[in-house]
């Protein structure tokens, strides 16, 4: 009985397999018609060739140059195009007094914070800090603190105000200093640069 079932089973499934296949050619029968079909691009033939009259040179300097090849055309002289740089977006210097400088999170692999200090009317200093991984926020506010109490000159004074803040001031009748953040390829650790 068991037996019987599973012919019965794959004859059904033998029907429905044609019928699926008949319903199909019938589809793309209509949505494509015969004429519609795309006709293959013809392909140009090559030019054919003209007899070359042979003509007898006048003389041996005439011979001479009838049997010289063409010279071929030079080419056009081209000029390198440069590419236009694109545009470079402009840190916007802020010059403080006061500069709080923030250091949160902890390095989840080692990396670099460039910083630039720029006082106003003086030339830029860039302070560069190489971070270990797993280095907490204490153990880079101190490298910073070392590296931006060398940038800048006794004019300004560097001060740690806490584990994770410094402040730089400018002393008494200085100009401004700026200090703009410019790489933090640091993952798991940020630097902000505000008012102080």
């Amino acid at each position: 009985m068991m037996e019987a079932t599973v012919i019965i089973a794959r004859a059904d499934k033998k029907k429905s397999l044609e019928l699926l296949m008949s319903l199909l050619v019938v589809f793309l029968a209509v949505a494509i018609p015969a004429g519609a079909q795309e006709e293959p691009t013809p392909v140009p033939e090559p030019p054919a060739e003209e007899p070359a009259v042979a003509a007898e040179p006048e003389s041996p300097a005439a011979a001479a140059e009838s049997e010289k090849p063409a010279a071929a055309a030079e080419p056009a002289a081209v000029e390198p195009v440069e590419e236009a740089e694109p545009p470079v977006a402009a840190i916007p210097i802020n010059y403080r007094m006061k500069t709080l400088i923030k250091v949160a999170g902890k390095a989840q692999a080692k990396g670099v914070i460039e910083l630039v200090v720029h006082p106003e009317g003086g030339e830029a200093t860039k302070v560069r800090v190489n971070v270990l991984a797993k280095a907490k926020p204490k153990a880079i506010t101190s490298d910073l603190v070392k590296e931006l109490d060398f940038a800048v000159d006794e004019r300004y004074k560097v001060n740690r105000t806490g584990d994770q803040k410094i402040m730089v001031k400018a002393l008494k009748k200085n100009p401004p200093i700026a200090i703009t953040v410019t790489t933090q390829s640091l993952s798991g650790v940020s630097v902000t640069v505000g008012n102080g």
